[in-house]
């Protein structure tokens, strides 16, 4: 439906027609084109990780081969890392055959060159400077000023499995475990917003968080201290006034194509908050270098980044957040746009 609707597009226009294709909802978009509308430009950009060429090789070789022909119908494919382009071009060479030059990044494929690069995705940078002062994030910052405690740990995310919603709260209980100290000054505050509720395993994943978050609160719970709160709601108002207040921003998914929460929570932040970061979120590759990496199955190595996070010198962590905010300021939505079009401008000319 989707090819059909741009080919009807194309065929009105009269000039030779440019498309832009997003995520991996439409990978067999561009072939399709391409074969009704020969001298059209393609370019799509998937917003999710690419997997290593033999994780593809759970699916039978029809179903895999498909999906990457018809990426291959593009003249530019674009993702947000180098990692997803380095894998990408390796499922095109192990798993098809296909020729590749690694070092310009090019597949070629039916006498074509098609390149293949990385756009790593940001934020509307002048957008979140006028939503930090809105009235509303300032009515909702109010609030959180009237409950919070010393210190305060924050994750922001969707109820999706890969957020690693479970193994965040786990790690935060053996740091209660081994820093008793802690106990009474610092909270957890889960700011969730329910994700695909009408799929079962997602209910499921959403009653493991939630029973997760009781049992820790049932065992450390003194004095009315609660270790942690969660709360699921749809306010992105309060979520932006939760990004000012944070002590420790947890960012720890399985895997992420991108994950804006990381760089969202360190430019409006205001108390040089530290940010726990997964190896595996590609964020990674722009900010790793001043966040507290972690393994996101490693629950130890999470916990004692939480526990240095918490404990770190004012120095260091303006210096640390100092430097992620001006590279994200640097990079941001408008750039990668930006680094698109030029791309596509030189394919053209």
């Amino acid at each position: 439906m989707f090819a059909d609707r741009v080919v009807r597009e194309a065929e009105a226009g009269d000039r030779p027609p440019l498309v832009l294709i997003q995520d991996y909802q439409l990978y067999l978009v561009a072939r399709m084109v391409r074969e009704r509308v020969p001298e059209v430009k393609l370019q799509h950009f998937v917003h999710i990780p690419w997997p290593t060429p033999q994780y593809w090789k759970i699916l039978p070789k029809p179903i895999r081969d498909e999906i990457v022909h018809g990426l291959l119908g593009n003249d530019i494919v674009g993702f947000q890392t180098s990692r997803d382009v380095r894998n990408f071009l390796l499922t095109c060479e192990e798993n098809l055959g296909l020729g590749v030059d690694f070092r310009e990044r090019t597949v070629y494929y039916q006498g074509r060159a098609v390149w293949v690069r990385h756009y790593p995705i940001s934020i509307d940078i002048p957008s979140f400077a006028e939503q930090v002062v809105d009235p509303r994030v300032l009515d909702e910052e109010r609030r959180i000023e009237s409950w919070r405690p010393e210190k305060l740990i924050l994750r922001v995310d969707r109820t999706d499995l890969s957020k690693n919603i479970v193994r965040g709260f786990l790690a935060y209980e053996r740091m209660l475990e081994t820093h008793t100290d802690l106990h009474r000054h610092v909270q957890f505050w889960a700011f969730l917003q329910p994700s695909r509720q009408d799929i079962g395993d997602y209910r499921s994943y959403l009653g493991s968080v939630l029973s997760v978050a009781a049992r820790i609160n049932r065992r450390f719970s003194a004095g009315g201290w609660t270790p942690i709160r969660v709360e699921v709601e749809e306010n992105m108002h309060k979520a932006i006034a939760a990004y000012k207040c944070f002590d420790v921003l947890l960012v720890n998914p399985i895997y992420d194509g991108m994950n804006l929460v990381a760089k969202e929570g360190v430019l409006c932040n205001t108390r040089n908050g530290v940010l726990v970061l997964s190896e595996n979120a590609g964020a990674h590759e722009e900010i790793g270098d001043f966040a507290l990496t972690v393994n996101p199955f490693d629950v130890d190595e999470t916990a004692e980044a939480l526990f240095l996070g918490l404990v770190m010198d004012e120095p260091q962590k303006a210096a640390r957040a100092g430097r992620m905010r001006e590279m994200i300021r640097s990079n941001d939505v408008t750039r990668w746009i930006g680094n698109q079009l030029q791309d596509l401008r030189e394919l053209i000319s």
